[in-house]
C-alpha cells in the first residue's frame, strides 16, 4: 500500500512532470527566439531598403549580443538581405560589366575565402573583436571629416585593396556594409546608383554566404527562413514606395552614427565582461 505524503512534505517530483516543465520552457525559449529574430528582420529591413545596408550591419551585432552563434546569425539575417537586395537590384538594375567583373575579381573572391575559413576552422572565435573594431572604425570614419576625405581620395587611387578589404571583413563578421557604404559614396554622386551598387553587392554576398552555410552548415538551414525573406520584401515593397524619396541623408548619417557608436560600445563591455549574453539553453 502506498502511503500519501504528509501535509507539510512537498510532492515527490516524477519524470513525467520533469519533462513537461522542461518542455514548456523551452517552448516559451524558442518563441522568444522566434520573436527576437521576427522584430531584428522587420525593424533593420526599414534601413536596408532606404540605403542598402541594415539587415546584416545592424542584425549581425544585434543577434551577437543576444548570444545567437555566429553561423546561426548568418542563416537568420541572411535571406532577407538576399530578398530585399534582390528587390533594389530589380528596379535599380545591374552596375556595368566592367564594375561587376572588379567586385567578383577583387571582393567577392576574398570574402568566400574568409568565409570558408571562418566556418571550417573556427575563426569566428574572436569574431566579437572584429566586429567592435570594424564598428569603432566606421564611427571614427564618419565623426571625422578629414579622415573620411582621406579615404576618399584612397578609395579612387586603390579600389581594388579596398574591395579585398570590404570582402574579407564581410566574410569574417558579416559588416563589411560599412565600408562598402564609403566606398560607393565615394565613386558614385547619384544616391540611386549608391544604393544600386550596394544593393548589387549585398546580393552576391548573401549568395555566397548562403551556398557556404548549404555545404558547410546544413543544420542551421530552416524553412523558417523563406519567411524571413518574405517579411522583408513586403517591408521593402512599402518603405521603397512611401520613404526613400524623401528621405534626408544628413539626418539619418547623425543617427546612424550614434546607433553604430552604441552597438560598439555594447560589444566591448559584452567582451570586458561588464556585459553578459543570455545563456544558451
Amino acid at each position: 500500500m502506498t502511503i500519501p505524503p504528509a501535509s507539510g512534505d512537498k510532492p515527490t517530483n516524477r519524470p513525467g512532470e520533469r519533462f513537461t516543465r522542461t518542455a514548456v520552457a523551452w517552448e516559451i525559449f524558442t518563441d522568444l527566439c522566434d520573436m527576437i529574430e521576427f522584430a531584428t528582420i522587420l525593424g533593420f529591413a526599414v534601413l536596408q531598403s532606404i540605403f542598402g545596408i541594415g539587415i546584416l550591419f545592424f542584425g549581425t551585432p544585434t543577434l551577437l549580443l543576444l548570444g545567437f552563434p555566429f553561423y546561426e546569425t548568418l542563416s537568420i539575417l541572411l535571406p532577407a538581405s538576399l530578398a530585399v537586395s534582390l528587390f533594389q537590384v530589380i528596379g535599380s538594375g545591374l552596375p556595368d560589366s566592367q564594375r561587376i567583373c572588379g567586385y567578383v575579381m577583387w571582393c567577392l573572391a576574398p570574402l568566400a575565402i574568409a568565409l570558408t575559413g571562418g566556418l571550417t576552422f573556427g575563426w569566428d572565435l574572436e569574431l566579437e573583436s572584429i566586429v567592435a573594431a570594424t564598428l569603432l572604425l566606421y564611427v571614427i570614419i564618419r565623426l571625422s571629416p578629414r579622415t573620411e576625405t582621406m579615404l576618399q581620395h584612397s578609395v579612387r587611387r586603390l579600389p581594388q585593396a579596398w574591395l579585398v578589404a570590404i570582402g574579407t571583413i564581410h566574410g569574417l563578421s558579416n559588416l563589411g556594409g560599412g565600408l562598402l557604404a564609403i566606398f560607393t559614396a565615394s565613386r558614385f554622386d547619384n544616391k540611386h546608383a549608391v544604393r544600386s551598387n550596394i544593393a548589387f553587392c549585398y546580393l552576391c554576398f548573401a549568395a555566397i554566404q548562403l551556398g557556404a552555410l548549404a555545404i558547410l552548415r546544413p543544420d542551421v538551414m530552416h524553412l523558417a527562413q523563406l519567411g524571413y525573406a518574405a517579411l522583408a520584401i513586403v517591408v521593402f515593397v512599402i518603405v521603397d514606395r512611401l520613404v526613400f524619396g524623401s528621405i534626408v541623408n544628413p539626418v539619418f548619417d547623425k543617427i546612424l552614427t550614434m546607433v553604430i557608436g552604441c552597438y560598439s560600445a555594447l560589444i566591448i563591455l559584452k567582451l570586458t565582461g561588464v556585459l553578459q549574453a543570455p545563456a544558451a539553453t
